[in-house]
């Protein structure tokens, strides 16, 4: 359903309703347009996935939001800059976002390709989070389980790859 002011869909040459009836390059959504702006997004799903409790679907979803945006950073970066993709994937934890945004994405990964994560889950806490020190008491996370048995927080793993893309692009 079109609001007020919204165009009217049209039919396009290859039968598809659509916008225009003509094919046209998107370079980027909305506001979204140089790699500062998926940066920016960046921010704001981390806040979210930080404000969350861990617990909720609303940090399910912020982290969801978070890996797939950092996942398309390098494709942005290697469009509007140049250089290789994998020179811009080529970063600390890199392959771990790849895995996690993919396997979030399509539900199963490459395996040949993604073999750092093996599961992502939520963990009970004894304290509520946002009221106690996390670090100090044991809240509930959302964590990933690496291959080689070592579990890594979310918020933890987050942070750095949002450090990363600061620095990088800045």
């Amino acid at each position: 359903m079109l609001t007020a002011g919204c165009a009217a869909p049209q039919t396009s040459t290859l039968g598809v309703i659509g916008w225009h009836a003509a094919m046209s390059e998107l370079k980027g959504l909305f506001s979204l347009r140089t790699p500062k702006d998926l940066v920016r997004k960046l921010e704001a799903d981390f806040n979210r996935l930080r404000a969350a409790d861990p617990a909720s679907v609303e940090a399910q979803y912020a982290a969801f939001d978070f890996f797939v945006t950092a996942e398309h950073l390098p494709d942005w970066v290697s469009r509007s800059t140049g250089g290789s993709l994998s020179s811009h994937r080529a970063y600390p934890q890199g392959a771990l976002v790849s895995h996690i945004a993919n396997g979030g994405k399509h539900f199963r990964v490459d395996t040949t390709r993604h073999i750092t994560a093996k599961d992502t889950r939520s963990t009970p806490g004894a304290f509520q989070a946002n009221a106690f020190q996390p670090s100090a008491l044991q809240t509930a996370c959302l964590v990933v389980d690496l291959e080689d048995g070592t579990t890594l927080d979310v918020l933890d793993v987050a942070s750095n790859t949002l450090d990363h893309w600061r620095k990088a692009i800045p």
